[in-house]
């Protein structure tokens, strides 16, 4: 019975974008839209905003 909702959850969770998420927190433009296109970690670094955390 656990093992129903915790895949569901688990899928919702794994299909979130956290590159575009954490870049619209910092202000930073949509990774895909430039460099590779690829939202990933490495080309949200390419964007050359570099910022300190809050």
């Amino acid at each position: 019975m656990f093992n129903i909702p915790a895949v569901a959850v688990s899928y919702l969770i794994g299909s979130l974008s956290f590159a575009v998420i954490v870049s619209k927190y910092y202000g930073m433009d949509d990774p895909r839209t430039y460099g590779s296109g690829n939202p990933g970690a490495t080309n949200v670094l390419r964007s050359g905003k570099k910022r300190q955390p809050r």
